[in-house]
């Protein structure tokens, strides 16, 4: 029998592998799914790269709902609401939400400025 070459999969590769199956965990099991793989990869530097990219992608996709400190209500996290990066808006509260995507969890609020409220035409519906 001839000897299969193990090959070792690049970073790169690794990453890809991770942020497929982060993006694909069904709905609410994403953190039991970043467990178990940062357990396989045993690579911290790799796991932090995939969860960045990951986990506001898989936020977003599945519309989840962080409470926000303060008392404000919650906030839904998606792709109409996002104002930057890692800020929604919550139209109901006038409220910016400033959201760490790998814990899921809301960090901060600040109030919203006139710019990134909705118009009152928009309002009346």
């Amino acid at each position: 029998m001839a000897e299969e070459e193990e090959t070792e999969l690049s970073d790169d590769q690794k990453k890809g592998i991770a942020k497929w199956f982060l993006v694909n965990a069904p709905a609410g099991e994403i953190q039991y799914v970043s467990k178990d793989l940062k357990l396989v990869l045993n690579d911290d530097d790799v796991y932090n790269e995939a969860a960045s990219e990951a986990f506001p992608v898989y936020n977003k996709s599945h519309l989840i709902s962080l409470k926000m400190p303060g008392g404000f209500g919650d906030v839904l996290v998606t792709s109409y609401g996002e104002l930057q990066d890692n800020e929604y808006l919550d139209p109901k509260t006038a409220q910016v939400a400033i959201v760490d995507h790998v814990k899921q969890a809301c960090t901060k609020v600040r109030p919203a400025t006139d710019e990134e409220l909705p118009s009152a035409y928009v309002e009346e519906y």
